[in-house]
Order: C-alpha cells, then structure tokens, then sequence
C-alpha cells in the first residue's frame, strides 16, 4: 500500500471522524437542554469543544514535519478547506447570536449561559461539518 492509499483512506476516516464528533457535541448539547446539567455533562460538553476546536488546527503537520502521508493529507485544498470552515463557524456564531439576541427579547426563558453554549456549540459544529464535507467531496 503506497503513502497516497494511506492518505487517501485516513482522509476519508478523519473527515468520517469529525462528522462524527460534530453529532456527538450536538447530541450532548441537546442533552444539557433536556436536565442533564450535572459538572459532568458540562465538562463534557466543553471538552468536547475544546476538542473540536484543535483537531481543527493543523497541530500534526508541526510535530511531525518528515511525515509522508501527512504531507499528502495537508496540501493546499485542505489549508483552503480549514480556512472556509473556520469562516463558516464565525459566521454561524454571529448569526446564532444575533438570533438568540432578539429571541431573548420576546423568550426571557433562555438564560444567559445557555446563549454562549447555543453559540458556542452552533459555530464547532457548522465549523467541522463543513470541513467533513469539504474533504469528502474532494476525496471523490
């Protein structure tokens, strides 16, 4: 198996992968609305962001320069992709925020942490489906 089969089917499984965290931050944030409000569920919720927000970074490219098949999976379409992704979660943010502005007007119910989790949670999520859907099509 050459470095490009190699590279050709860990793109596929990362872009798999962050379909598959973006569904499971979700599902945990539609959890923390419905009463599981524990400093568990919490901690998970935030550490699945974090998570998000540094697989999305090109940490592995830096610690291990030398690699051929991560020279293959970090070309030039893949810097785009990350970068269009990353618009994409800033723009979801700014329109989720602006919506849940005006929807706090006429819904005093939604308290105020809960508008920074919707944010929070909208832009990772936009964000890495994005990128996920960007490498698939390129994959093809």
């Amino acid at each position: 198996m050459t470095a490009v089969d190699i590279a050709e089917r860990k793109g596929r499984l990362r872009a798999f992968g962050f379909l598959f965290i973006a569904a499971m931050t979700t599902l945990v944030m539609v959890l923390l609305k419905e009463g599981w409000n524990s400093d568990f569920d919490q901690g998970l919720w935030f550490g699945l962001l974090v998570g998000c927000a540094l697989i999305l970074l090109p940490i592995k490219p830096m610690i291990r320069p030398n690699n051929d098949v991560l020279k293959l999976l970090e070309d030039e379409g893949t810097r785009e992709h990350r970068r269009l992704s990353c618009t994409v979660g800033f723009w979801a943010a700014v329109g989720t925020a602006l919506t849940l502005v005006f929807a706090c007007r006429f819904n005093r119910a939604i308290a105020p942490d809960e508008v920074g989790q919707i944010v929070a949670t909208a832009a990772m999520v936009l964000a890495m489906a994005t990128f996920a859907i960007l490498e698939l099509r390129a994959a093809r």
